[in-house]
C-alpha cells in the first residue's frame, strides 16, 4: 500500500531543490536534509527515527518517494 503523506508540501517548504529529506514515521516533521540520501537517512537515525520516509525534493514538478 502506499504511503500518504498529510501536508508533503507544507513539510518542504523551505528545502532547497534537488535534496534528499527524511521525514518521520508520523509523517510530521522534517528531521534531516542533504544532497546524499545515505548522509539524510543517517541523520534521521541518529534523532531515533529507524525508519524515516526518504523523499527527493524535486528540481522540477515531480517526487520520488522510497
Amino acid at each position: 500500500m502506499a504511503t500518504t503523506v498529510a501536508d508533503l508540501p507544507e513539510l518542504l517548504k523551505g528545502i532547497p531543490p534537488g535534496v534528499w529529506v527524511a521525514i518521520s514515521e508520523s509523517q510530521n516533521k522534517v528531521l534531516a536534509y542533504g544532497a546524499d540520501i545515505e548522509a539524510a537517512h543517517d541523520e534521521a537515525r541518529q534523532k531515533g527515527e529507524q525508519l524515516p520516509l526518504m523523499v527527493r525534493v524535486p528540481d522540477h514538478n515531480m517526487a520520488m518517494f522510497l
